[in-house]
């Protein structure tokens, strides 16, 4: 077996249907259900007044995504596993580990999400069957496919955030085990690296949360 083969397999290891429905479940403990009332709410609104053809474009649209969310996922963890270790081996300190450089600016901003090939065709699909759609709709009919558009954009943005996360995770449990106090050094950045990313809280906040309410 080639080595490239070996990775190859790896690869397909790591990033198996079981990450992708972690990554889900991640997002479902996060607080969205605002963003995720309204996206439930324009789906079945846009199901009761499109036309056959016009739901197909929509399920298009939905795959189309969900492709978007899988890549998000799996580019975020890479990124993570990369910021980590240039933070520790490079010096790199920046206070979100490389979220915003490697992912932010590289998989969802213009220009540079263009050397994502398949990503990008992806994105210029979604935009497509969105102008399609909408340009069929009423004005309050419109809301409501903007609220889908929404919801997704926020899906294809957690798998990024909790990839990246992940990645980020690992690559300290690999440096760990490898040198025991590797995380005691570092818990000022990794602590760092969770606030930014909204995975802790500041302790006032914590605090403010858990007053009692008024009787």
């Amino acid at each position: 077996m080639k080595v490239k083969d070996l990775l190859n397999g790896m690869e397909k290891r790591v990033f198996d249907v079981n990450y992708l429905a972690d990554i889900c479940t991640l997002y479902i403990q996060r607080d969205f259900a605002d963003i995720e009332n309204s996206f439930n709410a324009g789906m079945a609104r846009l199901h009761a007044v499109l036309t056959e053809d016009q739901r197909k474009h929509l399920t298009d649209l939905e795959e189309a995504y969900i492709a978007r969310r899988t890549y998000a996922a799996q580019y975020g963890f890479k990124c993570g596993l990369y910021g980590a270790f240039q933070q520790h081996f490079g010096g790199a300190d920046p206070s979100d580990g490389g979220f915003q450089e490697l992912v932010c600016d590289d998989l969802l901003k213009q220009p540079k999400m263009q050397r994502h090939h398949e990503n990008f065709q992806n994105i210029e699909l979604c935009n497509q069957i969105d102008t399609a759609i909408m340009d069929t709709l009423s004005e309050e009919d419109q809301e409501h496919m903007i609220s889908v558009a929404c919801g997704w954009q926020q899906r294809v943005y957690s798998a990024a955030l909790d990839g990246f996360y992940c990645g980020y995770r690992a690559a300290y449990d690999i440096m760990e085990a490898i040198d025991p106090l590797v995380k005691v050094r570092c818990i000022d950045k990794i602590l760092t690296i969770e606030y930014h990313l909204g995975y802790i809280k500041p302790y006032s906040e914590v605090e403010r949360h858990s007053e009692p309410t008024a009787a």
